[in-house]
């Protein structure tokens, strides 16, 4: 099996909330929006993330992460603070793979932005 490409799904409670952070903050593109399946896919690099609205209190709380790669982390982490985004701090480095921040959306998913030091999915 070769797989080709990534395609990812985040269940939210408010879709209009997950829209707000996602697009208007983080600045991600509005590839498909259906209200009669409470979706919102954006495009993230090459990649789709599909945003369903269908998280009750029911099931309990996400343990998702999102790691989305940055070219640059000290210059995203500004870009995040003027966009009236709280970030963890100050990037953190984890060794020669990559520096990250952590934020966190609207359903308490956390998200880190990542600088890779190196090809994600490069051997080592």
């Amino acid at each position: 099996m070769k797989v080709t490409d990534l395609h990812f799904e985040l269940h939210v409670r408010d879709l209009a909330a997950a829209k707000q952070f996602y697009v208007d903050r983080l600045g991600l593109t509005v590839l498909q929006e259906t209200d009669s399946m409470n979706l919102l896919a954006v495009r993230v690099g090459n990649s789709r993330m599909s945003i369903f609205g269908d998280r009750t209190e029911e099931n309990g709380p996400s343990h998702s992460q999102i790691i989305l790669a940055v070219d640059d982390i000290v210059e995203a982490v500004g870009e995040l603070q003027i966009n009236g985004v709280d970030v963890s701090g100050p990037p953190i480095s984890a060794g020669t793979f990559l520096k990250f921040v952590t934020i966190i959306d609207p359903d308490g998913n956390k998200v880190a932005i990542s600088q890779y030091l190196r090809p994600p999915i490069e051997p080592i």
